[in-house]
């Protein structure tokens, strides 16, 4: 598929389409949520609320446990009366991995009680408690945007990246000079399989002592959750730490095999025939296109690249929950 593009044209997969669909999709509908939450806040007239339940729901998916604050209210809006129970203006829900977080927002809010609504005039049915925004647009768009990158980026690379054949190693003068890496080049590459391989398995056993840990301090499974004090070197605390320290180890091997791969797609870059193509590593529609290539397809260049770029992703990517992590546990 052909997609013009000003002074040049868009040539996108089928796999790359459907990125950019899904990214124009939540580019779409986090806009329209951020609009519609940026026009209640600032147009909501003040109402007087009854709280007539308020509980805290557990929900169980895919990625773990969440928790959501559920508050139900009634409330009279120019002579008519109202139910809802939403809490933020907001079209989705919102919950939290915390459950304390989920109760402080409840505990404002007993049944029998009255308090403060807000009502947006456009909207007279849809009242909701907390004047804030929810963070759900902003992490729409940002998702949606970086994905539409990607596949803008996919589309603008060359057809056939990462499939030039090398000459033989005879052909090709050694390097100018022998780096650190290349003189300890095995020794890398061993130590760091062998301690990612120990951590991920070190990592999972961390997580199958908390899962223990979690029963033996909250009883028996399936009872009511309750909030865990977790002291550092407790049955939680220690496995909690082990398993960031495992986490933070397999990101320390995945960096030093990135280098030694890296160090690799050098040499192999020197074999490339005349004229050499750009190099992916500076040019990101190159490297998209060969990170979304079947390693099948590619030459042992491509090849390279390909997990060269993935490592480094990975490692990025693992970097980046721990830093979320440890935002939001602050």
């Amino acid at each position: 598929m052909k997609v013009p593009l000003g002074i040049t044209t868009l040539h996108l997969s089928q796999r790359s389409t459907l990125l950019l669909l899904l990214a124009i999709g939540l580019l779409g509908f986090g806009g329209y949520d951020y609009v519609q939450q940026s026009q209640a806040v600032t147009n909501a007239v003040t109402v007087q609320a009854t709280i007539t339940d308020a509980s805290v729901d557990r929900m169980e998916g895919g990625q773990g446990i969440d928790y959501e604050p559920e508050i139900q209210y009634t409330y009279q809006y120019q002579g008519e009366t109202y139910t809802s129970d939403q809490v933020f203006p907001s079209t989705g829900i919102r919950t939290y991995s915390d459950r304390s977080m989920a109760e402080s927002v409840v505990e404002a809010y007993e049944p029998g009680t009255t308090t403060r609504a807000y009502v947006s005039p456009a909207a007279p049915s849809d009242a909701f408690l907390i004047r804030e925004r929810t963070p759900w647009p902003l992490r729409a768009i940002a998702v949606g945007g970086f994905l539409f990158l990607v596949g803008v980026l996919a589309g603008l690379g060359a057809k056939n990246p990462g499939k030039h054949e090398l000459r033989p190693a005879s052909e090709v003068q050694p390097a100018p000079r022998e780096t650190w890496v290349d003189r300890h080049g095995e020794t890398i590459h061993r130590l760091s399989k062998q301690v990612l391989g120990v951590c991920f398995v070190g990592f999972w056993l961390s997580m199958v002592a908390l899962a223990f840990g979690l029963l033996n301090t909250t009883g028996e499974f399936g009872g009511p959750p309750q909030e865990i004090q977790a002291a550092l070197l407790g049955p939680v605390g220690l496995p909690m730490l082990a398993g960031f320290s495992f986490w933070v180890g397999m990101i320390v091997s995945l960096c030093l095999y990135g280098v030694w791969s890296f160090t690799e797609y050098q040499q192999l870059r020197r074999r490339l025939p005349d004229p050499t193509p750009p190099s992916p590593f500076r040019h990101p529609s190159r490297l998209v296109t060969i990170l979304g290539t079947e390693d099948g397809s590619l030459s042992e260049y491509g090849q390279r690249v390909r997990l060269t770029g993935w490592v480094f992703v990975i490692a990025v990517g693992m970097t980046a929950m721990i830093v979320y992590l440890l935002y939001t546990a602050s």
